[in-house]
């Protein structure tokens, strides 16, 4: 099973991961966060999801009793048993939702006949 290692800035967000024999899937939920603030930065054994909510300043004068709305970075990172294919990983998201398919490196063996002099 693949290795999760959390790392809080401020909160961390839930997600799940997942893998069959051709690939990792990994779902995380990120409401409220426009994808232009998630950033992923993946090489072949870990992949790291870092985003930020922004708090919406209000030019009102608004008197706040309380808030249970987290504001700031988020960041998680996964490690992977087995290397993944950095060029075929496909990211989506919707409805607050961060998809991401990682491919896992397939490695192709050529079998070769060896003459003997």
């Amino acid at each position: 099973m693949p290795e999760i290692s959390k790392n809080w800035i401020l909160s961390n967000f839930n997600s799940e991961l997942k893998e069959d024999k051709d690939n990792y899937y990994i779902k995380a939920e990120l409401p409220g966060i426009e994808k232009e603030n998630i950033d992923i930065e993946i090489d072949t054994n870990k992949v790291s999801i870092n985003a930020e909510k922004k708090e919406e300043k209000e030019e009102n004068n608004k008197k706040s009793h309380f808030s249970e709305i987290y504001y700031g970075s988020f960041s998680r990172t996964y490690a992977f048993s087995v290397p993944v294919d950095v060029e075929g990983v496909k990211a989506s998201s919707k409805n607050g939702i961060l998809h991401l398919t990682i491919p896992k490196l397939v490695r192709i063996t050529k079998t070769s006949r060896i003459n003997i002099d």
